[in-house]
């Protein structure tokens, strides 16, 4: 049974982010994180599960000197277990996120809107 999840980042931040690390604890990616997100670019991303878990792991940038860092976890459960997304900065001030989607139904469809704090 897919669990579909289409990720899609909006980088506000004006930092260039570079991909330091995926890990996948349940299903696969039908499309990559791309190496780099622009300054102020977008991308987005699917994964899906064909097994008894729905699709769940961690996709992480870094800065070019690797000062920041920003780590993407996402979780989409199969049954009644709810769906959880959350953003990490670190430092946990070098910028301010959004969540937005809806977090139930079958096919998820999640943005995370990275921004600057001033």
């Amino acid at each position: 049974m897919a669990r579909p999840v289409k990720i899609t980042v909006n980088n506000n931040t004006g930092m260039v982010l570079k991909l330091k690390t995926q890990n996948v604890v349940h299903g696969k990616f039908t499309s990559n994180p791309p190496a780099i997100i622009e300054a102020s670019g977008s991308w987005a991303c699917s994964t899906r599960t064909g097994g008894a878990y729905g699709p769940e792991g961690t996709i992480t940038y870094e800065t070019d000197g690797g000062d920041v860092t920003v780590e993407f976890y996402y979780n989409h459960p199969i049954g009644s277990g709810s769906s959880s997304y959350r953003v990490v900065p670190n430092p946990s001030d070098s910028m301010g996120y959004e969540i937005k989607g809806s977090f139930k139904g079958h096919d998820q469809n999640i943005t995370f809107e990275l921004y600057t704090i001033s």
